[in-house]
């Protein structure tokens, strides 16, 4: 296919439509944030991760990512956080073609089970929610941490997420058998998509403090507390873009969408 053909797939009004569709979800679902009981600070959920996870499972990275960048991105501009939608289109993009590309996968003949996968991820979200949960017992709900201002809070639901999260990844690699290889691929490609974003807010971070004047030891420890609430928000997404995702790709694939 040559890079006119390539284009104009790209950019045909079916994918601009789409693009629109989910980028106006995007931004507005971030007007929606559902508060999370927590006795430290005010952690909330909010929606916009979940939708360029559905629109990049039911299409393909490009239109999730795009769609992300654009809506999640104007969000930023029109409230106050202008100086952040840099990071918002390039995290947001990133999210769409990570996820995209690994879900691609179960297109491809003979595709096979990713149920390793799936192990290792609900390995590292149940070790990660036990890590969570010993820290609680032990640190209390609020930890400082020598060097910095900011300090480490865990809310119960961070690591009550992570058990969930870690738990149902594992019944399903147990009962992988039950579930379709698409279905699997969508799992894993939600999780995945997730984990950049989780990996791009941290590193986003470390840089902004270091460009700041902030010490490399220091700027790694404020970034590192920032991301109990990505944590968060990152699961959520996972459940309710693969909830979605089953039932509105039969609706996709029957109306021929794609």
């Amino acid at each position: 296919m040559t890079t006119t053909k390539l284009n104009q797939k790209k950019f045909s009004t079916h994918t601009i439509v789409l693009i629109g569709l989910f980028a106006a979800l995007c931004y507005v679902s971030l007007y929606i944030q559902i508060p999370i009981p927590s006795p430290v600070g005010k952690p909330f959920l909010h929606m916009g991760n979940m939708f360029v996870l559905l629109a990049s499972l039911l299409f393909n990275g490009f239109i999730g990512g795009i769609s992300g960048s654009i809506g999640m991105g104007l969000f930023d501009i029109m409230n106050g956080y202008a100086a952040s939608s840099p990071k918002t289109f390039i995290l947001k993009f990133g999210i769409g073609l990570v996820t995209g590309s690994v879900a691609s996968k179960k297109d491809k003949e003979n595709a096979k089970s990713p149920v390793k996968w799936i192990t290792i991820a609900a390995v590292i979200f149940i070790v990660v929610g036990i890590s969570l949960l010993i820290l609680s017992i032990t640190k209390g709900n609020q930890i400082v941490i020598p060097g910095i201002k900011k300090k480490l809070v865990i809310s119960p639901v961070l690591y009550i997420f992570s058990f969930i999260l870690g738990i149902s990844l594992g019944a399903i690699s147990i009962t992988s058998k039950r579930f379709s290889v698409k279905i699997q691929y969508a799992i894993i490609a939600a999780v995945c998509g997730i984990t950049f974003n989780i990996v791009g807010e941290f590193v986003f971070g470390v840089i902004t403090l270091l460009i700041a004047g902030s010490g490399f030891y220091p700027a790694v420890l404020t970034s590192a507390v920032s991301l109990p609430a990505t944590l968060i928000n990152g699961t959520f997404s996972i459940f309710a873009a693969v909830a979605l995702y089953i039932p509105l790709s039969k609706i996709v694939s029957k109306a021929n969408l794609k």
